[in-house]
């Protein structure tokens, strides 16, 4: 075709000589259509292949020439008029299709009742498989193949019964999803219950864990100001002794002299038990502060040298006179 209509000169002499063989298949480089329609044909569900069902297929076809030397080589134009071209090629075009849609179930996972709802995939598969084989086999450019409907027999005796066991296997995969679901969500329960409880119990344990640690720490503490007390209280009477020993007059000083003015601080070395740990040896001073502080009571072990065994410090005669004044312990300490 020429620029604004006109034709070439090629053209137009191709044309006269087609037409003087009585022949109009130069109309093809146009364009043409072909509608096809094949009647009912089985196909096979590919999980129930015993109940065949009867599918129709109606469709168009539009096609054109682009070269023509081609067209006539593979066809052989002067023995070949339009009605033996359109009779091969809907002839070809039929068993393509059959086959397309015969196979569709098994190559694609179609389900044959659900074919009439297919009818865009399937005219997909069409287009990719029987355009290429049009084309080789008659010279032609296949512009679409279009499925205008796909009719399955419905009053049928496949369709009726693949329809049935089809609808009973529905129903037993539903009931099997829905005990499943359960089964799941009836574990997601139990899981997440026992989550619960084995989060509390790592809380409880965590809980006693840290009371234990506080509790030790605790009693660490006190032993630790037990000691800092005894060390201070031993420091201050020894730095007291020194003093009173320079200041005392020189007949108290010496080892064979007269004895201590009454009154005057006893020199004693006890032991002392406590919170089940041995302390000591303790003076008179030191003996004092406890007592002060609650931690020597009259029911306090204590011992020095020459004595057979532990003893309560209120059973003591020399250090009776330490609880005199002595508040009473702490109830429970």
């Amino acid at each position: 075709m020429g620029l604004f209509g006109f034709s070439f000169k090629k053209e137009v002499e191709e044309k006269e000589r087609l037409q003087e063989k009585g022949s109009d298949l130069v109309n093809l480089s146009k364009g043409s259509q072909v509608s096809f329609s094949i009647p009912y044909f089985d196909v096979f569900d590919p999980r129930f292949e015993n109940f065949a069902v009867p599918v129709a297929v109606h469709g168009m076809l539009v096609y054109a020439v682009d070269d023509i030397n081609l067209f006539k080589s593979i066809n052989k134009v002067q023995n070949v008029n339009d009605e033996v071209f359109l009779q091969k090629l809907k002839g070809q075009l039929t068993k393509y299709v059959k086959s397309v849609i015969t196979n569709a179930p098994i190559d694609n996972q179609i389900q044959v009742l659900q074919l009439e709802r297919k009818i865009l995939e399937l005219g997909e598969l069409i287009q990719k498989f029987v355009a290429p084989q049009i084309d080789k086999m008659f010279g032609v450019n296949v512009r679409s193949i279009d499925l205008t409907n796909i009719v399955v027999d419905k009053e049928s005796r496949g369709y009726r019964e693949l329809k049935e066991v089809t609808t009973e296997l529905e129903t037993d995969s539903l009931k099997t999803r829905s005990n499943l679901n359960l089964d799941v969500l009836k574990r997601q329960q139990e899981m997440t219950l026992g989550g619960q409880e084995e989060m509390q119990r790592i809380q409880l344990e965590h809980q006693r864990e840290t009371m234990r640690i506080q509790r030790e720490e605790m009693q660490r503490a006190s032993r630790l100001q037990t000691e800092t007390n005894f060390m201070t209280a031993h420091q201050a009477d020894l730095n007291g002794g020194a003093v009173l020993e320079q200041h005392r007059p020189y007949a108290q000083q010496m080892p064979n002299g007269v004895p201590p003015m009454p009154g005057a601080v006893p020199q004693v070395q006890y032991m002392v038990g406590v919170n089940g740990q041995q302390v000591g040896p303790c003076n008179w001073s030191q003996l004092q502060q406890l007592v002060q502080q609650g931690q020597i009571t009259q029911q306090t072990y204590v011992w020095k040298q020459g004595m057979a065994n532990w003893e309560f410090a209120g059973h003591v005669q020399e250090l009776q006179s330490l609880f005199m004044n002595a508040a009473p312990p702490i109830p429970g300490l």
